[in-house]
């Protein structure tokens, strides 16, 4: 009863002292590799941070619910305390963003500290020139009525 009639071999490519399958292993584990750097080095989109900007921007939960077309505020909200929407509501959401606050670099998870940007923010105390100039005209209209 050799085999029932049916001629059994094994590759000799299946062997691990043959070159060829050495090669393919080889191969596989420099493209695993890769991936994984490239994983490493991913920063997925901070979803928190655009929510908040759009927020400052006069926008509730349930408008951008309206907007994105999802099911109600609360899928916002859960987004906001960190789940992370489905790949097509997070598109829609970061072009959202981008169009609301006109800058094309969305920010991204652990980078918080590594960019700035403003909009509608007033900028009267960046360099202080307004201020400056409104407190000296104070202390004028204080001092002209001091002296009379």
């Amino acid at each position: 009863m050799s085999n029932l009639g049916f001629d059994f071999t094994v590759d000799g490519s299946a062997f691990k002292d043959s070159p060829r399958a050495r090669a393919r292993f080889f191969d596989a584990n420099k493209k695993a590799k890769r991936f994984i750097k490239a994983r490493n080095t991913y920063k997925a989109p901070d979803f928190n941070r655009m929510l908040l900007d759009l927020r400052n921007l006069n926008f509730s939960h349930e408008k951008v619910a309206m907007l994105l077309k999802v099911s109600g505020s609360t899928t916002v909200s859960a987004w906001a305390t960190g789940t992370r929407p489905h790949y097509e509501n997070g598109e829609q959401l970061i072009m959202l963003w981008q169009d609301q606050t006109g800058i094309e670099r969305f920010p991204r998870e652990g980078e918080q500290l590594t960019y700035r940007y403003k909009f509608g923010q007033m900028d009267i105390f960046s360099d202080g020139g307004l201020c400056d100039q409104v407190i000296a005209e104070l202390d004028d209209e204080l001092r002209d009525g001091e002296g009379r």
